[in-house]
């Protein structure tokens, strides 16, 4: 294969990403076009967005290699995330845009008080080092089956790509980057990729066993197994940082709540598309040692102008997740932390965040355990605590609790992770420690009111 052209094509492209942010600085005018684009997103600007973001490397390289190795039942990855927005869409967008605020720390300040505000923050800045770490890292996954150079050589060159343009141009250049990455990502994956490597596998896909068939569960994920992928994969689509961002950016709420659901269904749609690609590799590619190898290796067996494009459409979902989580994490350390809505305090925050994650990606060699560390300490510390706070009315949830739901949560689930036994099931043990605190300290006197009126 003429591995120049794929090249050529893979460059270009993030070149092109890059002037988008130089365009974009143009644009913003105060504080609020660098963090929210001037709440100015109609729906399909914030469905491409949310969508983008949403479909990363989790979504992708760890579904895709999970599917490879285990079976459909792996699908979770993808089948809980997209759940998760259509709930997000249906029940909470609405509340979220209504607040009017810039972050999910400031919203959790809003329904609790400053102590739990600053608690989220922190633990917010941590998972999301831990969440562009894994984008990194499959970004390198990709690049590597057709780039000769080091593994960590090519880390430092994507980190130093998406860091570039969000730095220049924020949420507007975010945006504007997502749309065209929905796009490239739509045509790349969906309608290339997908079809093809599914034609190429047809003839021989009488190989395919019947424990890499069978759904929702089979020998390698069991009931309990499937359980953890899909909560670990669906609470935080429920409640997000850089999803939130997106709809704080939205001109109204009836907006936000369309965006919501249409990007649940267009996750839904990807999902089915990795599933195919990922089935399609076990037939054309058996064997792979690193499973995590199996779509950017199934890809590059197309000819190189498809493989160039297909392959840009893989970038373009590691890019478009990662430019979200880099400028949530500046926001929040502008505005939670310093507690000053800066754009110079939030780039400074971004080049920090990013070069901490390139760090942990070059710590970290196993990108399961990236995505394990960041979504069980988020979805096992903060995602009960938001949920109970919009129904603040009827589950009588109070600061207190709130706030050691938030620590034991994370701190358990990262304990169990890293020590106990079955550690995949870490997310469901911190789930469960976690709704324990919000149960115990509730506001008494308005429960008392409520038993009263009843």
């Amino acid at each position: 294969m003429d591995t120049q052209l794929v090249i050529g094509i893979l460059l270009a492209y993030l070149s092109a990403l890059i002037a988008i942010g130089l365009y974009s600085s143009r644009k913003i005018k105060s504080s609020k076009g660098f963090f929210l684009a001037d709440r100015s997103l109609g729906w399909f600007a914030i469905t491409a967005t949310i969508t983008a973001t949403t479909v990363g490397g989790s979504a992708t390289i760890v579904a895709g290699g999970r599917i490879y190795a285990s079976g459909l039942p792996a699908l979770w990855y993808d089948i809980g995330g997209a759940l998760g927005l259509i709930v997000l869409g249906l029940f909470l967008a609405r509340k979220v845009r209504k607040t009017g605020l810039f972050t999910l720390p400031e919203l959790t300040g809003h329904l609790y008080d400053e102590k739990v505000r600053s608690a989220s923050a922190i633990l917010i800045i941590i998972t999301e080092i831990a969440w562009i770490s894994l984008l990194i890292q499959a970004s390198s996954l990709i690049l590597s089956v057709i780039v000769p150079v080091e593994f960590e050589i090519i880390l430092v060159v994507i980190t130093a790509a998406f860091i570039t343009y969000t730095l220049i141009g924020g949420q507007y250049a975010v945006v504007y980057t997502d749309i065209i990455q929905f796009f490239v990502m739509i045509i790349g994956i969906c309608c290339i990729a997908a079809p093809l490597l599914f034609l190429d596998a047809l003839p021989n896909l009488g190989r395919l066993s019947e424990i890499s068939l069978s759904f929702p569960v089979n020998s390698n994920i069991g009931f309990l197994a499937a359980g953890s992928i899909f909560f670990m994969m669906f609470m935080p689509h429920i409640v997000g940082p850089d999803i939130y961002s997106k709809l704080l950016s939205a001109k109204n709420e009836k907006t936000a709540r369309y965006g919501a659901l249409f990007s649940g269904v267009f996750k839904f749609i990807f999902a089915i598309a990795i599933g195919v690609i990922a089935l399609s590799a076990v037939v054309l590619h058996p064997g792979l040692e690193n499973v995590y190898l199996a779509i950017p290796t199934a890809v590059f067996g197309l000819s190189p102008l498809l493989a160039g494009i297909i392959l840009a459409a893989f970038i373009s979902v590691m890019l478009s997740s990662a430019d979200s989580c880099l400028l949530s994490a500046g926001t929040i350390l502008s505005i939670d932390i310093i507690h000053k809505k800066d754009v110079n305090i939030s780039r400074v925050g971004i080049l920090g965040v990013g070069v901490c994650a390139l760090i942990l990606a070059l710590y970290l060699d196993n990108i399961l355990s990236t995505l394990q560390l960041a979504y069980t300490i988020f979805t096992a510390g903060l995602t009960l605590p938001i949920i109970f706070g919009f129904y603040k009315e009827k589950t009588h949830v109070t600061s207190k609790g709130a706030f050691l739901s938030l620590v034991f949560g994370g701190s358990v689930s990262l304990i169990w992770l890293n020590f106990a036994p079955y550690g995949e099931y870490a997310v469901l043990v911190g789930l469960l420690v976690s709704i324990i605190p919000l149960l115990t300290f509730r506001d008494t006197n308005t429960l008392k009111q409520t038993f009263l009126k009843q």
